[in-house]
């Protein structure tokens, strides 16, 4: 009798367990398949309490109506059926295998055998339910084996059904025989009792990758609270329905005594009712709990629709305001561009038609034109700015804006920022101050390029809403103050203006996006609202913050807190010092300059770009050489001594690294150390700090930009030989062109557009149409030499001569404006620098057909023009 105490009582404990188990993760989860599991230990609790607290209490088993015994079981056994169909997908569904029909046969052995116990409709319904777990269980196991290669879910969830159901047919069937088949009741009851933990440990590890279906309801405090009330209710009614029987049966049995014989039968009848009762409210107390849970979740989802309609109605407000202002931002600066062209239209054909005789009517007239293609260059770079904002917002929302980090210089990112704020400060009578710590380190890790966009969107913030006096921006690390390489260091910008300021009950909403405050007073003010969202959004992805503070009408602080790993501890040093010595030196770098006493060398193994240096210096009247080889340089720095030198990195046999070194051991003994530029078209961030390193002075990315260009010579030439001339010391400028001359240059410039060359970019990076023409010329003369260069390289298959002779022809083609050329040219220089020799092969016969198409379309449309026209005279001597 002993036995069958421990095995009911184990089998109600575990059911209880696993219902506990399975109502708390339901409250915490939400998921579908803990709610079959609530509904299958609440059915089987329901029969296992009644036999159980029966047995215990009147020491027998329950001989009552199949409602009372089987009612909980027979309501189990279909839960489980639709939880294993339910985790099946589609193809699962679908999915037969002849093994699915072996349990068929077995269970209508066991149905003969049980019919004779259980009676026919409980016998029936049990086996065939049953048996049609157990079938769709193995239709999941045979899928899985079949398709685990492909990534099929791991059928837990049938496996342990598959166990339940065999365990439950072992339990019937040994009950039908006697002796030793009779006792295998006992370790079939006891796997039983193992089974329900493991349903609980199969839906556990079922759901443990997937989300919760509705997160909706996120309290955790309440989660807590109801589980343990849930726990509570279930021990105290468990506890109490046990008490509630022994206290019936002992009042039963001392009334016994005292009643007729024929009544004395059927005294323990009313504990039948009562036991069944007390199951029934355990099996209540799980489904209140999830009534609970499910209408606390529907009130939550609801306020959360509300809120979520409210932000959404707040949003669409908000965008409606954003475009209506976006298109008053556009329309301005375009505007603005369409009424300045105008007017460069009309005092060009007014100067066309009727050229002023005197010379201050002309200077006049340009200096007109001038002052209007400065407007139309703020308003296009005032347009370029908004649309900018709106494509960056656009990638953040769209979740495809990406951190790209790597080393950089501090330094160079200060730099750089300045001078942009700096002119747009002084454009509105504004202080720009800048205060670096000296010790921070200078070398960084971290996204170059959006570090540089967060510092100049607070910056231009601040000199937007500034009306008078500064902007500061104060650079310093924040945390301990020793670094060490390998670490982290805070940086901390913060960006101090004396503008309007912000109220207070505007501060939380400034980093909002389609936000703009003080609309009032701010209304003249251009932007999009979307500056500081998408610093905030930055922010937020390299795991920085941004803070301000502000006094309305006296100004603002916004303090910018980014975390960067340190690749050198050497510091930044004194660099506002040094940056207010650019500002000097950048004040006089648009004037004219004249150097007669001057001595250049120009290195370059292509011969456009020689032409093209010499060319934008012809007005400084420096006296210039050109090499075309390192070994020639090194020949010419022995024979001459030259005030700088200019000097090609990417040249075949020896580049212009391998020069410089050897140019340096020539110069030992030498008293003065020649400042040698690197030239190179590698334009991309941290190419500066590299070739400094390699022992340049400095460097100039090609095309060469003229104002860069005399930027650095007249930092680089000894002061004594630099005159700067004024605009009235100037030269004569050349007499206009004649109309004949100017049909010629017109008819020429449109059959270039009509075959893709872009001369505007030409005639920038060439000052002037003489030049620009020599530069045309040059480009037909030395094509066919350039394509039987590449061509060589590239059936020898020699990658690193064929990366220079490409990279030469990406730099002249993108001088003259033949920028499809340039760009596939670039393309393949990296390919073979790379060593992608698949990119090489692929697409070298489409660059020398372009380069063809090119070279054809000059030569043409030159021929078409002017024949007379008189190109320049300057071409260096090779």
């Amino acid at each position: 009798m002993f036995i069958d105490y421990l095995e009911n009582i184990v089998q109600l404990v575990a059911i209880i367990i696993a219902l506990l188990i399975s109502v708390t993760s339901y409250i915490s989860s939400k998921q579908k398949a803990w709610l079959c599991a609530v509904g299958f230990f609440t059915s089987t609790l329901l029969s296992c309490y009644f036999w159980t607290a029966y047995l215990v209490i009147i020491g027998d088993s329950p001989n009552t109506s199949d409602l009372l015994t089987n009612f909980g079981w027979n309501t189990s056994y279909f839960i489980m059926l639709v939880l294993v169909f339910y985790v099946k997908t589609k193809p699962e569904r679908r999915y037969f295998h002849l093994l699915m029909l072996l349990p068929i046969p077995l269970n209508i052995w066991q149905l003969i055998l049980y019919l004779d116990f259980d009676g026919i409709f409980n016998s029936i319904y049990q086996v065939t339910v049953c048996t049609a777990v157990a079938c769709i269980s193995i239709q999941g196991l045979m899928y899985y084996i079949k398709n685990r290669k492909n990534g099929a879910r791991k059928p837990y969830i049938e496996a342990a059904a598959l166990f339940g159901v065999c365990t439950e047919f072992g339990m019937w069937t040994s009950t039908c025989f006697d002796g030793w088949v009779y006792d295998l009741y006992y370790p079939c009851s006891f796997l039983c009792s193992f089974y329900y933990l493991l349903i609980v440990w199969a839906i556990r590890k079922t759901c443990s990758g997937e989300s919760a279906a509705d997160e909706a309801y996120t309290d955790k405090h309440a989660q807590r609270l109801l589980k343990g009330i849930y726990v509570a209710l279930m021990l105290i009614g468990s506890m109490g329905g046990v008490l509630l029987g022994c206290w019936l049966r002992d009042t039963l049995t001392e009334l016994v005594p005292e009643m007729p014989e024929e009544a004395e039968a059927s005294v323990y009848d009313i504990l039948p009712p009562i036991l069944f009762l007390a199951s029934v409210v355990l099996a209540v107390f799980a489904i209140v709990m999830i009534f609970i849970v499910y209408f606390e979740q529907k009130i939550s989802e609801n306020h959360r629709l509300r809120e979520a309609t409210q932000v959404a109605e707040r949003s669409n407000a908000a965008k409606s305001d954003f475009l209506a202002n976006m298109s008053h931002e556009i329309r301005t600066p375009i505007n603005a561009v369409l009424g300045m062209n105008r007017m460069i239209m009309r005092e060009s054909i007014k100067a066309r038609d009727k050229l002023p005789a005197d010379r201050e009517s002309v200077k006049q007239t340009f200096s007109d034109i001038t002052g209007y293609a400065a407007n139309i260059d703020s308003a296009g770079n005032s347009l370029l700015s908004i649309i900018n904002d709106i494509l960056d917002f656009s990638k953040i929302e769209a979740g495809k804006l990406d951190i790209v980090e790597k080393e950089y210089m501090l330094n160079s990112v200060l730099n750089d920022v300045s001078n942009t704020v700096m002119f747009r400060a002084k454009e509105k009578g504004l202080e720009y101050h800048i205060d670096a710590d000296t010790d921070i380190p200078d070398v960084l890790y971290g996204d170059e390029v959006r570090i540089r966009q967060i510092i100049i969107n607070v910056l231009n913030n601040a000199v937007k809403y500034t009306d008078k006096g500064s902007v500061t921006l104060s650079v310093f690390g924040g945390g301990k103050q020793r670094y060490e390489n390998g670490g982290t260091v805070e940086l901390i910008l913060a960006v101090k203006d004396t503008g309007i300021g912000i109220k207070k009950e505007d501060i939380d909403k400034i980093f909002g996006k389609f936000e703009r405050t003080d609309l009032e007073h701010n209304s003249t003010v251009e932007g999009t609202g979307l500056g500081l969202a998408i610093t905030h959004h930055l922010l937020e992805m390299m795991h920085g913050s941004i803070s301000v503070e502000s006094e309305y009408g006296k100004g603002s602080i916004f303090t910018v807190r980014l975390p960067q790993k340190i690749v050198s501890t050497e510091p930044i040093g004194n660099f506002r010092e040094k940056f207010e010595k650019r500002v000097i030196q950048a004040q006089v770098s648009d004037d004219m300059f004249r150097a007669p006493d001057a001595h250049i060398l120009i290195v370059d193994d292509t011969r456009m770009n020689l032409t093209v240096a010499v060319g934008l210096l012809k007005d400084t009247e420096i006296d210039v050489d050109t090499a075309e080889s390192g070994a020639e340089a090194l020949e010419m720095a022995l024979k001459n001594s030259y005030d700088v030198i200019l000097m090609d990195q990417r040249m075949p046999g020896m580049d212009g690294t391998e020069t410089l070194i050897r140019f340096r051991e020539q110069e030992k003994g030498k008293p003065v150390r020649t400042p040698v530029i690197c030239l190179t078209a590698d334009a991309i961030s941290g190419a500066k700090e590299r070739y400094i390193s390699e022992g340049f002075d400095d460097y100039l990315s090609k095309p060469i930009d003229i104002r860069d260009l005399k930027k650095l010579l007249m930092q680089y030439l000894p002061a004594e030989k630099v005159i700067i001339v004024s605009d009235d010391d100037a030269k004569e400028q050349p007499e206009p062109e004649t109309d004949e001359a100017a049909d010629g240059t017109d008819t020429l410039y449109k059959a270039l557009a009509k075959a893709g060359i872009n001369t505007a970019n030409g005639l920038i990076f060439c000052q002037n149409d003489g030049l620009y023409r020599t530069m045309l010329q040059e480009y037909v003369n030395t094509a066919p030499e350039r394509k039987q260069s590449m061509q060589q390289y590239f059936d020898e298959q020699d990658w690193k001569n064929y990366a220079t002779v490409v990279h030469a022809l990406k730099s002249t083609s993108k001088t003259i404006g033949a920028d499809d050329v340039a760009e596939i040219a670039a393309k393949l220089e990296a390919a073979a620098k790379s060593g992608d020799t698949d990119t090489v092969l692929g697409s070298h016969d489409t660059l020398l057909k372009k380069f063809g198409t090119a070279v054809s379309a000059i030569s043409a449309a030159s021929s078409s023009s002017e024949e007379d026209y008189e190109v320049m005279e300057f071409i260096p001597e090779f």
